[in-house]
């Protein structure tokens, strides 16, 4: 199931709102999105964006908690950070981040920080991807 952009940002989808961005991040960020829309076939993810960073949450609601934030400053390094959950926090709204060199790479950090943020907790889709790619012991 594609990712979606959040209803409340307007009709163009996330597609559409990088391929209007400049083109070194649209480079990144295209092939980014097409990996997500090609692991999730069942699960609906949104995202929000702000400037060039895609916020990835697990419901159609702006306000409600982000989980995921990928960015590209238009190298070939992906940024990550992810949003730790309530109980693990040592203050408010604590993140860990990191960089991701490859696209390949960058899928195995999506799919830790959806499991460390604790956003996706119970969906079997994911579950399965976390397991088919070794990361379920972590």
């Amino acid at each position: 199931m594609p990712i979606r952009r959040n209803s409340e940002q307007g009709n163009i989808s996330l597609e559409e709102f990088y391929q209007r961005f400049d083109k070194k991040i649209a480079k990144r960020m295209l092939p980014f999105l097409g990996l997500i829309n090609q692991i999730f076939q069942e699960t609906q993810l949104w995202g929000l964006t702000s400037l060039n960073r895609l916020v990835i949450q697990n419901s159609d609601n702006s306000n409600s908690d982000w989980f995921v934030i990928v960015y590209n400053g238009g190298m070939d390094e992906y940024y990550f950070e992810y949003l730790l959950p309530e109980r693990k926090r040592p203050w408010k709204q604590a993140t860990v981040q990191g960089e991701a060199k490859s696209l390949e790479e960058a899928k195995k950090y999506l799919l830790i920080a959806m499991r460390e943020s604790e956003g996706w907790e119970g969906n079997l889709e994911f579950e399965r991807l976390l397991e088919e790619n070794g990361l379920d012991r972590l």
